[in-house]
């Protein structure tokens, strides 16, 4: 079985030497680029690998959308049986995948399908350049980010976020963007396959949502270019047809399964309250903190920061004949100001959200390495050199180049409450946690009984508490959960007062609890409860 100490010397230094070669394949022409695309990915699977094995949470949204995947295997009717809040419901979705294979949701098979959006949102983008600016300037600005997501170990690009699925999408809509701007296949279909997948962008993640109109409205503006010229409304209304698509399967779904209301009240409505933001004029110093939190991110932008400002000195190198000779660099710079606007508009300083920023960050050095040639190459050998020398600062410092030790860490680890709630538990069993600590669904393995699996937004004061509050206690008397956990305290996210936020804080749920349930005792600061009958 495979593991990962602190210190994998010779895994690393083969690392290094692939990646050497991906920077020399990329300006080789005899090297094919099919082979060029294999070996790039292949560097990327094989730097993930320490931290796919590593089976722990890094990130309490893992935990919380893993624990999402688990319940929707057993009930899957999204905004019934999940609310992912701020996270979309094909986010939660996509985690099922490997159990419908018999393999257990956990961190490694969350990491991994993380780790495929992440590969496959490369080979869209590389796609999209090579119609845009031809094969020899894409290879050589894709090992760019090929580089950095393959070397990092900054934890906010490693684990399983929500940022990754809707990129992937993201990426696919600008090859499809791509092709329709180079008249590639049937204007028609190619619009109406770029208009679903932009409908379904919103359903992965909200705050995707900016970057997807860009790609849109580039696209009318081709569809608008193609009627000049033809005098044909096809591709204009096969585009609105695509991007209708996935929104009215999703309505009348909802509609079908009576949680229309949720999708309205807890999606919608619940989101623009989280998401309030602080204003456009606070956008920029907002973007500045997260930015300066991400050294590997900082190293990123300054190896890309030269073909950025060579971008800046003209807008040229392009073959855009059809679409204008504006139209493609345009369609970069609105994407790159929709996505700084995507990282800052929760008003929450999460790293994470620089997820966002890497494609139109290589697509805004792609138009200025068009015009710099071979000398392109310094840049991939500048960022390499950063990881390299960090890399070999922490081995002759502590000894260690991995971050991820697997060694004792393939398996699921069980907390103290969980160990003890196991005796009373079934495998088709329910159970809630209070406060939030998601990790306990997944280190049990059982489905959450509330639609949340954190309790945040019926604790905190805000216009929709009550809804949240209501829906909580309902899905408690529906479901009937084999035991409850009060995770309020040392070992919750946010939440951590148990006198003014414990479960003694929502009366009607804590008197529910006291009639059902019975207190077994304190484990390691979780409280927890079994319901009467599993006694």
């Amino acid at each position: 079985m495979i593991t990962f100490d602190n210190s994998p010397t010779v895994y690393w230094l083969i690392g290094y030497a692939l990646a050497a070669w991906v920077i020399f394949a990329a300006d080789f022409k005899k090297i094919p680029t099919n082979i060029f695309l294999f070996v790039s990915i292949l560097l990327l699977v094989a730097m993930r690998l320490p931290v796919i094995l590593f089976n722990r949470e890094l990130n309490p949204d893992e935990s919380q959308m893993l624990s999402h995947a688990i319940t929707l295997f057993q009930d899957p009717i999204y905004w019934r049986s999940v609310d992912g809040t701020t996270i979309g419901p094909l986010d939660n979705y996509l985690l099922v995948i490997p159990r419908l294979f018999g393999f257990q949701i956990n961190y490694t098979s969350g990491r991994l399908i993380g780790l495929l959006c992440s590969a496959g949102s490369l080979l869209f983008l590389f796609s999209a350049l090579k119609n845009w600016i031809g094969a020899a300037v894409a290879r050589r600005v894709l090992i760019l980010p090929v580089i950095f997501l393959s070397f990092t170990q900054e934890i906010d690009f490693v684990h399983y976020s929500s940022e990754q699925l809707p990129v992937f999408l993201l990426a696919l809509v600008l090859w499809l963007l791509s092709k329709m701007t180079e008249n590639k296949g049937s204007l028609a279909v190619t619009a109406y396959l770029l208009g679903l997948f932009a409908g379904a962008i919103p359903f992965a993640k909200l705050q995707a949502v900016p970057q997807a109109m860009i790609l849109v409205l580039s696209a009318f503006w081709v569809c608008y270019r193609n009627f000049r010229s033809t005098k044909s409304y096809k591709p204009s209304l096969a585009l609105i047809a695509g991007g209708l698509t996935f929104p009215l399967i999703t309505l009348i779904w909802t509609y079908s399964f009576h949680v229309l209301t949720d999708l309205i009240d807890f999606y919608l409505l619940g989101n623009v309250i989280y998401a309030g933001g602080k204003g456009f004029l606070s956008i920029p110093s907002q973007f500045a903190r997260i930015f300066s939190q991400s050294p590997d991110f900082i190293a990123f932008t300054i190896a890309l920061s030269i073909p950025i400002l060579a971008s800046f000195s003209k807008f040229s190198g392009f073959s855009v004949k059809r679409a204008g000779v504006y139209q493609v660099p345009t369609t970069i710079v609105l994407l790159l100001l929709a996505s700084i606007y995507a990282v800052t508009k929760s008003g929450n300083d999460f790293i994470h959200y620089l997820n966002f920023c890497i494609i139109p960050w290589t697509l805004l050095a792609a138009l200025g390495l068009s015009r710099l040639g071979k000398k392109a190459v310094i840049f991939p050998i500048l960022l390499l050199a950063w990881f390299g020398v960090n890399d070999a600062f922490y081995f002759v410092k502590e000894r260690r180049l991995n971050n991820y030790i697997s060694v004792d860490a393939r398996e699921l680890w069980q907390s103290p409450v969980v160990s003890e709630l196991k005796k009373y538990t079934q495998k088709e069993d329910y159970m809630v946690v209070w406060g939030w600590q998601c990790v306990y669904y997944v280190e049990a393995q059982l489905a959450q009984g509330t639609a949340e699996n954190h309790s945040e937004r019926s604790i905190f004061d805000h216009p929709l508490r009550e809804k949240y509050r209501s829906r909580y206690l309902a899905d408690m008397e529906r479901n009937k959960p084999a035991v409850l956990l009060d995770a309020v305290g040392k070992n919750s996210f946010w939440v951590q007062d148990p006198k003014t936020q414990g479960i003694e804080s929502y009366p009607r749920l804590f008197h529910f609890i006291q009639t059902h349930y019975t207190f077994l005792g304190n484990f390691d600061g979780t409280r927890l409860y079994v319901r009467n009958d599993r006694l």
